[in-house]
């Protein structure tokens, strides 16, 4: 066991040691093949996406509550922090915090009708959220503040005086972005891992279940609803901080159903897996070009002439694609499927049946993990 741990904890300082070098590493060799300042920003939209698939995760994952709106939430947190910074010219972090702080609190009231809607029907509410409040942004009274059609438009963000020299304002956005991130993502895992964590698992498995093992279902709901609105908010501040821009139409339901395929994709209930999810989401328009220049674009053509897709038309097919593969091939997402390949690999079962044989107790781990796959 302490021999898992410390290859666990080993692996983790590895991983943060990498996240502070790579915003440097495209000017070494032979990383500036691959990396240039670009790459960076995206990896800092990457650390965006983590934060805010993780509060869908906790809510659709953990809790199994299903919601199409979540890019409602993540714009609310977004307006809050662009209108603190450009009326109030209340600094980033706090403007930030107080998004996510102010949009959990929201979330936690749209928990109430959670407490009677279940199913396809608290999709239906949370998709009518979705839908309303492009037009409450514009409404008279409010517009004044997000800037109705036009939205808000921020300075663009600069590195502070403080560190110039040491990092471009590019690297200090993805510093600025990735290390919330880290801390939602540790902090996700302590949640999932502690009472409340299973109180989610024991809702989402059944509420008459849980409501008999002494949970409180009328206040988890909430509370899922809560914490899932609060990472969203976290995630709309950052959003739009390295944006410089906020419209009513930057999250459409498009996006929001986006979101969920890609927490579907990655693993429900897994942090890894939505780590998997918010990387797709990132490079999703990479993907399609890796799709181009791999001739899927010019593929209908060739079948019927004249009939050439548009990048825009493969990206929706690419996602209904993952998602259908996903739902037949990967139940459990891509984590749980390489989790399943591994608890099949030959090794685990030689090694198992070894221990057993020689009368010694095999790794409970390896027993588990066993188990799980046969």
């Amino acid at each position: 066991m302490e021999s898992v741990l410390t290859r666990r904890n080993i692996a983790l300082v590895a991983l943060l040691a990498f996240l502070v070098a790579f915003p440097y590493l495209y000017r070494i060799q032979p990383f500036n093949q691959v990396l240039d300042p670009f790459r960076t920003f995206q990896v800092t939209r990457l650390a965006i996406w983590l934060v805010i698939l993780l509060g869908l995760n906790l809510l659709t994952g953990y809790s199994g509550q299903i919601s199409l709106g979540h890019g409602a939430l993540v714009a609310i947190g977004a307006y809050t922090t662009a209108v603190l910074m450009h009326e109030f010219g209340v600094p980033v972090v706090f403007a930030v915090l107080a998004a996510g702080l102010f949009t959990g609190a929201i979330g936690f009231v749209l928990g109430v009708p959670a407490l009677r809607l279940t199913g396809p029907y608290l999709a239906i509410a949370t998709l009518a959220m979705m839908l309303a409040l492009p037009q409450i942004l514009k409404l008279n009274g409010i517009r004044e503040w997000t800037g109705g059609v036009s939205g808000i438009l921020l300075s663009t963000p600069r590195a502070p005086a403080v560190v110039e020299g040491f990092m471009t304002d590019r690297q200090w956005l993805y510093f600025a972005c990735m290390t919330p991130a880290v801390i939602m993502a540790v902090l996700a895992w302590n949640i999932t891992h502690s009472h409340t964590g299973r109180a989610f698992i024991a809702l989402r498995d059944s509420e008459v279940g849980a409501q008999q093992m002494g949970v409180n279902v009328p206040l988890y709901k909430m509370l899922a609803f809560s914490l899932s609105a609060f990472y969203a908010g976290i995630g709309g501040g950052l959003f739009v901080f390295t944006e410089a821009f906020m419209s009513p139409d930057t999250f459409d339901v498009n996006l929001s159903i986006t979101m969920l395929v890609m927490v579907v994709l990655g693993g429900l209930t897994s942090i890894a897996g939505t780590v998997f999810g918010a990387t797709v989401m990132t490079f999703r328009n990479d993907l399609v070009d890796l799709s181009a220049s791999l001739g899927l674009l010019g593929l209908p053509g060739k079948i019927v002439p004249g009939e050439e897709q548009s990048s825009e038309t493969l990206r929706g097919a690419l996602y209904g694609l993952l998602l259908i593969i996903t739902m037949v091939f990967m139940p459990r997402g891509f984590v749980g499927f390489v989790d399943e390949l591994r608890g099949r690999a030959p090794w685990r079962r030689a090694a198992r049946m070894f221990l057993r044989g020689r009368g010694g107790d095999a790794d409970p781990a390896l027993d588990a993990t066993s188990d799980h796959a046969e």
